[in-house]
């Protein structure tokens, strides 16, 4: 079952490219069949806590001590369950939203392979396999950031998310490293803690491991990265938001802090971290005019308040962090949803835009009812399931001193008045002159945020069932010793007042915007985390280009020379080293002689041609010549290799003959002409003394061993060839790889030049049909121009 629902979006994901063609955007409903078995999972999740955990394994290199191991503990299969049911409702949602022009080939298909990358990493109890699939979903959120990559935020969005993530997956690389070597196995749930936490890589794995979550997770100082994804479709930002890839570092904290929460320096580091990041994420998403960008820094705001919960390493802290991931799973997925519906509906996402418009609440009943329960809950207000959530973060921060309590409050404070702003945009009156024909959008649009609002609402109103969903994982994260304790009303504690506190001065802070608002903008530093960004980025670009200018030139011909200057000097190395290398040539066979003329007949001939057919020509000469070297030394395979390879080169040559440039000397003064003239025969020189000198073994050769063991072993009487594909077999298959990624990359840029293609294309017009946000801008535009003014 656990390797079914890893595997089976990577099918899907096979068959919604093939069968994007024909379905159109109807490729949803096949999108939605490949989280059943995730799903499916909830069957083992009801009988946590306390049973055994699901495991499966898949032998894959023994000798590396490399398996498909998946596990199903009670918190893996809670969250993938989480991943199946946003997963779900992220397809459906798309049926409608997506426009017909959509490229469904390529989104429904990253989608599943993003899905599927994360459900491996959610079940992965292999350390190697969980660094591969982290990888993975950096790579697939990279596709889904850029899917509209003419547009050029939506590329500078991937590649800022990309390499912020790659930072952070070398970080998990070298974790994962040294706690296989300091553990004595690669199973993370087999690993000797005791040995762990006595070896010296304790305190580097764990460093490692804080800087992968931290970036993954857009904690400060890496947050920048999430607000730019925000250039993804609207069903893929819930998706990436709520249940799956900024939800990774959290994921990654809540295991493995079974691992080092013991050490005060794993609190130490993440606690503050998560609290900053909570105070300065709500602080910056109070600032944003664009709903999309409120949300994703509200994210990163409930990242920090997670991060901070299960930093704290304690029972408290990971079933309180575990109730309110789930709480932030329902509300924010529901709120991505409505903005969707929102810009669906009215064709804009400004905050201001929309306060104009006027009576959304009216036109839009459903998905105001969803935006005010999602909201609230997000608020932390009653009697909602953020509410229940907030009140034990809270009272977890209260047990850790009064600088921690304030910073919560503090951030907690900006959490409300930030989502005062996103909901303001439903209570403005009407406006005085009808606005667009904005009306309630198309079920596939509301039922899915209807049903998370559903959860949240039910969260609230029957904390027992968001209390029974955090106890299947307790048994994994341990805290079964921690008593039952979401309920609604614990009476008049310190966590009530300081809601009571918060909802009071965010209220103020809500009903002095205008003052906020300017106090924020002289406040603004004139550095920030996405200047420094930019800085370090075009820093290093004018490094490389200046590192590469002074080393290697400018000009062909001085390139050239730098390279022949390098085999001749490497010539006097290999002399310098076996001065006896002179003695190999008497041991050279006679027939080496004439093939020697030719060699060197072909090459002088080349720097002698006039016209290009002659150097073609002349130039084969060498290639035969080696093809006859081969065949003198008994190799008649590699010289029918070279026989091949050469006429396949006339062949090239023929078919560019006609855009080939035309022959000329270069205007050399005869200084130049004998100092490259030495230069090339220093360099012919020094390549034939280092061939000559690897005939002299420094140690026993190893050649005698393939031959004996090629047919035993191998099962093949070609040594060559059960060498390259059973001896290195890894090695010819990284190669292939390489052929074919070359030959991918020429094949885009082949495309690149056909007629009929529109690189300018807007992706509004991708994005949105006719009915969508895109007409409707332009029916605004059109009207500013002309009707309304």
């Amino acid at each position: 079952m656990l390797s079914l629902a890893v595997i089976f979006p990577f099918l899907l994901a096979a068959v919604c490219a093939l069968a994007a063609r024909p379905l159109g955007r109807h490729t949803g409903w096949l999108a939605v069949l490949a989280f059943v078995p995730a799903l499916a999972l909830g069957l083992p999740l009801a009988g946590m806590p306390g049973a055994t955990p699901v495991t499966e394994v898949t032998p894959w290199v023994a000798e590396l001590d490399l398996h498909l191991r998946l596990r199903g503990d009670g918190f893996s299969l809670l969250f993938a369950v989480l991943i199946g049911l946003i997963g779900t409702l992220a397809s459906v949602y798309s049926v409608t939203y997506l426009s017909a022009g959509e490229k469904f080939g390529r989104f429904y298909p990253y989608l599943l392979l993003f899905g599927g990358s994360m459900l491996g990493l959610v079940l992965s109890d292999n350390l190697p396999l969980l660094f591969m699939f982290w990888e993975m979903t950096s790579v697939t959120s990279f596709l889904l950031i850029g899917l509209w990559h003419t547009r050029p935020a939506a590329r500078d969005g991937a590649v800022k998310a990309f390499l912020i993530s790659a930072l952070g997956g070398l970080g998990l690389l070298a974790a994962v490293a040294m706690l296989s070597i300091a553990g004595g196995t690669t199973t993370l749930s087999q690993l000797n803690l005791d040995a762990v936490r006595a070896s010296p890589l304790f305190v580097p794995a764990l460093l490692c491991t804080v800087l992968a979550a931290v970036t993954k997770s857009a904690q400060l100082p890496f947050h920048l990265w999430l607000p730019t994804a925000m250039e993804a479709p609207t069903p893929i930002s819930a998706f990436l938001h709520s249940a799956t890839m900024v939800k990774a570092g959290v994921v990654l904290v809540a295991k493995f802090g079974l691992i080092f929460g013991s050490s005060a320096l794993w609190s130490g580091l993440l606690v503050p971290l998560g609290l900053a990041t909570l105070f300065w994420g709500s602080w910056l998403a109070l600032r944003q005019t664009d709903l999309k960008a409120l949300l994703a820094y509200s994210t990163v705001s409930q990242l920090g308040l997670l991060m901070s919960l299960y930093g704290l390493a304690s029972d408290e802290g990971r079933f309180a962090g575990t109730a309110h991931l789930l709480n932030h799973a329902a509300f924010k997925a529901a709120l991505f949803f409505v903005v969707g519906i929102v810009d669906h509906e009215t064709g804009t996402r400004e905050i201001p835009q929309l306060r104009a418009l006027g009576g959304l609440r009216r036109a839009l009943p459903v998905t105001f009812l969803v935006a005010v329960v999602a909201t609230l809950s997000m608020a932390g207000l009653p009697p909602l399931g953020g509410f229940v959530s907030k009140e034990l973060f809270y009272e977890a921060m209260l047990h850790h001193g009064p600088g921690f309590i304030l910073v919560a409050v503090a951030g907690s404070v900006l959490t409300f008045a930030y989502c005062w702003r996103l909901l303001s945009i439903f209570f403005t009156p009407a406006a005085p002159q009808p606005g667009p024909a904005v009306h309630e959008a198309p079920a596939g649009l509301y039922l899915p945020p209807l049903l998370l609002a559903g959860a949240a609402v039910l969260f609230g109103l029957l904390p027992q069932s968001a209390e029974w969903l955090t106890r299947t994982a307790a048994s994994a994260l341990r805290f079964t010793a921690y008593g039952e304790h979401l309920a609604l009303w614990h009476g008049v504690n310190a966590a009530l007042l300081l809601s009571l506190l918060t909802w009071a001065l965010g209220s103020l802070v809500a009903a002095q915007a205008g003052r906020v608002s300017a106090l924020q903008a002289a406040l603004t530093p004139r550095w920030n985390a996405n200047t420094a960004y930019y800085a370090l980025s075009d820093g290093l670009r004018a490094l490389a280009s200046q590192l590469i200018t002074h080393t290697q030139g400018l000009a062909l011909p001085d390139q050239l020379r730098a390279m022949l200057l390098v085999v001749g000097a490497l010539g006097g190395y290999a002399v310098w080293r076996s001065p006896q290398v002179f003695h190999s040539i008497g041991q050279l066979p006679l027939v080496t002689v004439p093939i020697s003329v030719l060699l060197v007949a072909g090459a002088v001939g080349v720097v002698l041609s006039r016209n290009r057919l002659t150097a073609v020509v002349v130039t084969g000469l060498t290639g035969f010549g080696t093809a006859a070297a081969f065949l003198a030394f008994r190799a008649p395979d590699l010289a029918l290799t070279q026989l091949l390879v050469e006429a396949v080169t006339v062949i090239l040559f023929l078919l560019a003959f006609r855009y080939l440039p035309g022959v000329r000397d270069l205007p050399r003064t005869r200084g130049r002409l004998l100092l490259d003239g030495l230069l090339a025969g220093a360099a012919g020189l020094g390549a034939t003394l280092l061939t000559l000198s690897s005939l002299r073994f420094l140690a026993p050769p190893i050649s005698p061993y393939y031959v004996v063991n090629s047919y035993e072993g191998g099962g093949g009487k070609n040594a060559v060839n059960v060498l390259l594909v059973d001896f290195r077999g890894f090695d010819t298959l990284g190669e292939i790889l390489v052929v074919g990624m070359v030959a991918l990359a020429v094949v885009s840029l082949v495309q690149l030049g056909r007629p009929g293609q529109a690189p300018g294309k807007r992706p509004d017009d991708l994005e949105l049909d006719a009915t969508g946000p895109a007409a409707a801008r332009q029916r605004r535009v059109r009207r500013g121009r002309g009707g309304r003014a």
